[in-house]
């Protein structure tokens, strides 16, 4: 049988394909492919690039820093924080397709200098102690199960004084949250904490939560102007697995089984 991180990289095969973003670039006729340019096409949180821009200026890294990326998927996130922040980014992914997507799509954008991507775990990070100088994770504690392993090892890469962010999905004690959703076919792969056991976990850790924010509505919201900038006419055609995924997850927030959060955590 499949390890749980196998069963996870596996999910995500059909997300961050090269092949669609290349030709959705082509057929909007885009020659200089920037950060803002991949934006619709390599982040895939609730949320979007906005939240990925509110989360940077929570971050706020200097030029000179050096910022982890936990889970960093096709590197939609870490190009765009690199961009506009001026810091270097290193990303780390369990799903191997995504790390070499990242890294092709960083080449297309170029910036090699400053970001780049590795394959990993975020319970073991390969990084020295105190290496990093801030951190962050968009949607990605949702697959994973040893999430006191993650907020450790974190901690433990992060220099003293230093920030790390993070803008996750997390369940209401009690709720029945409907799967599939865009992270889990079914609960076998989702490890949903509510935000009693985040601060609890980042305090066991070592981290001391500076602010934390509920973003669920600015998450519907994002979704909403999503459909109308498509503006696309009701379907007799099944909807997709990815769709089905899309409509539990915001029948999900609506209902308040599941809640998206901000958090801004300090190591002392």
């Amino acid at each position: 049988m499949k390890s749980t991180e196998n069963q996870v990289s596996d999910h995500y095969t059909a997300f961050g394909q090269r092949e669609p973003i290349l030709a959705a670039l082509k057929k909007r006729g885009i020659d200089d492919v920037t950060p803002e340019a991949l934006a619709p096409f390599d982040q895939f949180h609730t949320g979007g690039p906005p939240a990925t821009k509110e989360m940077a200026e929570a971050l706020a890294p200097k030029a000179s820093d050096h910022v982890l990326d936990v889970g960093s998927g096709l590197g939609g996130p870490a190009r765009m924080l690199s961009a506009m922040k001026g810091c270097r980014v290193t990303g780390i992914d369990l799903a191997p397709h995504f790390v070499e997507n990242a890294n092709f799509f960083t080449g297309m954008t170029k910036q090699e200098a400053l970001v780049k991507f590795v394959q990993g775990s975020a319970t073991a990070l390969p990084f020295a102690d105190a290496h990093f100088d801030g951190a962050w994770h968009l949607h990605m504690c949702m697959n994973v199960p040893d999430k006191t392993a993650m907020y450790a090892e974190i901690f433990r890469v992060l220099k003293p004084g230093a920030k790390f962010v993070l803008h996750d999905p997390f369940k209401t004690a009690g709720a029945q949250v409907t799967y599939p959703v865009p992270w889990a076919e079914t609960p076998a792969t989702s490890f949903l904490w509510t935000p009693e056991e985040l601060r609890a976990g980042l305090a066991a850790a070592g981290f001391k939560i500076a602010s934390e924010h509920d973003a669920t509505q600015e998450g519907l919201t994002f979704y909403d102007k999503l459909d109308a900038a498509r503006k696309v006419p009701p379907s007799d055609k099944a909807p997709t697995p990815l769709e089905i995924m899309q409509k539990n997850h915001r029948a999900n927030m609506t209902a308040g089984a599941v809640r998206i959060l901000s958090l801004v955590a300090v190591k002392p």
